[in-house]
């Protein structure tokens, strides 16, 4: 403490309750539940893995509550814009001497003569589980409990239906 330091009240936060692992189904389908963004993560950190604190743009104005699990999902399309995740969509996924070999979302120089693979057409995947440590009027703080890889800002999360 420094003289000229502002002193304010002890506040307790609320504890969380904490799940048993459950089955993380990696490729579950899109649903209306309360949907959002992972908009940064402690210290400015953009990429988040497990034990990270991370923010949303979800908050008490949305219903979410302090113990409330997410699920943060990314699509392929992310993938493909990424300079290093992009290569493995092209690397060859066919023999040299197959007669008509895929092409991945191609354009102009890069359509082969086989079938044409759409990225958008693949399913969404969840990376990780998040649970709410903190909630603000538009704001939540969360923290990743598990994830299968890691988490980036930009990243959509879905309300996860155990709690």
């Amino acid at each position: 403490m420094n003289p000229g330091d502002t002193a304010i009240p002890f506040a307790e936060k609320l504890s969380v309750n904490f799940h048993a692992p459950v089955h993380f189904d990696r490729f579950l389908p899109a649903s209306n539940r309360l949907s959002g963004r992972v908009v940064m993560g402690k210290d400015f950190d953009s990429i988040m893995g497990t034990g990270h604190k991370l923010y949303l743009n979800l908050g008490a104005n949305q219903g979410v509550h302090v113990g409330d699990y997410f699920r943060a999902v990314r699509s392929y399309d992310a993938d493909l814009n990424d300079p290093v995740d992009s290569l493995s969509f092209k690397a060859a996924i066919a023999e040299d001497t197959q007669k008509k070999t895929p092409s991945v979302d191609p354009r102009m120089f890069t359509k082969s003569n086989g079938p044409v693979i759409h990225v958008r057409d693949l399913p969404r995947r969840a990376v990780g589980e998040i649970v709410i440590i903190g909630v603000t009027p538009t704001t939540a703080t969360g923290m990743v409990v598990f994830s299968l890889e890691d988490i980036h800002a930009g990243d959509s999360v879905e309300k996860d239906e155990v709690n």
